[in-house]
């Protein structure tokens, strides 16, 4: 009995070490992805950030749930209580439906984003995808903020959002949820059609390119550049040295 009950302290003593310090599930106070097509590609951009409720257990790792067809992986950070970003060495461990993404984190706070193809582009076309949102760990507030590609037709999503805005040319749909469980499935539907196989940020920024001042002779232009600058150095080093001589 006294065998069988030191064996029981022990598993307690050890269950409780890894309850405390050992896998995910944790809570995430609050969460927000911002879902955006074809913005700088054809893929589709994905930022998810926010911030563990309990910030007094880190470092520790943890794990988060990225869409089967990522296709880059961009920033994997932790920011500090200043807003300073550490990125951070992470495992990938690829499922038949979806990709884990495992990291230790120093801080409470985290900052992800990365691309991701659920859809082939072509031209005259409509595309479908539905986001699943990240629920490895439960969530007390997530947001969700999905962007119009520019010039895009016909955009609807479902769920419907709980506000519509714009900002910075775009339109967004806002989605909130509130306590997620651990392993809860939320997808957000969107579906638009679209022309052209441009992303958006090429159109919206064509008026920054070099002026076409420069697109024509520019090597003539940046030779007679050159030599005005040197013969401007040789005049004011021959002046400074005629000063010398002077005193």
């Amino acid at each position: 009995m006294r065998a069988l009950a030191l064996v029981a302290v022990v598993t307690l003593l050890f269950s409780g070490h890894a309850m405390a310090d050992g896998k995910p599930p944790y809570e995430v106070g609050r969460m927000k992805v911002t879902i955006m097509p074809e913005y700088d590609s054809s893929a589709v951009l994905v930022i998810q950030e926010g911030k563990f409720a309990d910030r007094t257990a880190f470092p520790k790792s943890v794990s988060f749930t990225l869409p089967k067809e990522v296709t880059k992986l961009t920033d994997v950070c932790s920011l500090s209580p200043g807003g300073h970003h550490f990125c951070q060495l992470f495992k990938l461990d690829y499922g038949a439906e979806d990709t884990k993404l495992n990291i230790k984190l120093p801080y409470s706070d985290f900052f992800i984003d990365y691309q991701y193809a659920p859809f082939t582009v072509s031209e005259n076309s409509v595309r479908e995808f539905s986001f699943p949102l990240d629920t490895t760990n439960s969530v007390k507030t997530l947001e969700a903020h999905i962007q119009e590609p520019y010039r895009s037709e016909r955009f609807t999503v479902t769920p419907t959002p709980v506000e519509t805005y714009k900002k910075d040319g775009f339109n967004y749909h806002k989605f909130i949820f509130k306590d997620i469980k651990a392993g809860e499935r939320k997808f957000i539907k969107v579906s638009y059609s679209k022309k052209d196989i441009k992303p958006s940020v090429d159109e919206m920024y064509s008026a920054m390119l070099t002026p076409s001042l420069f697109s024509e002779n520019s090597g003539e232009i940046m030779l007679v550049l050159g030599l005005a600058t040197l013969g401007l150095l040789w005049f004011f080093r021959r002046r400074k040295g005629n000063a010398v001589d002077d005193i």
